[in-house]
């Protein structure tokens, strides 16, 4: 690499050019108020749309019970919850098949 005084000169000048074009700053052009707001609602819709997603997924592994059953026994119009403690009983009698208590 030659590192005389002319070399120096044009390398100096190239920085200085360089740093007054990176330096300089770009045209503004003006945007609509009608579209800064569609942008704003935009982000602001998926913004929800992810905390939902998100809310939605961690709730939903609290309330899932694996293996829940809940009993439900109509007379009529009138149907009402079995307790837990029955239908265990229920459960454990080894009664009828299920196919067997359904009317028609």
């Amino acid at each position: 690499m030659v590192h005389t005084p002319p070399f120096r000169l044009i390398a100096l000048l190239l920085a200085v050019v360089l740093m007054v074009v990176v330096g300089t700053p770009a045209r503004a052009e003006a945007i609509d108020a009608l579209t800064m707001v569609a942008i704003a609602g935009l982000v602001v819709a998926g913004l929800v749309l992810i905390a939902y997603l998100v809310i939605a997924n961690v709730e939903g592994d609290k309330r899932a019970g694996e293996g829940r059953v809940v009993w439900v026994a109509c007379a009529a119009a009138d149907c009402a919850t079995i307790p837990a403690e029955t239908a265990a009983a229920l459960m454990q009698s080894g009664a009828d098949d299920a196919a067997d208590r359904q009317g028609p």
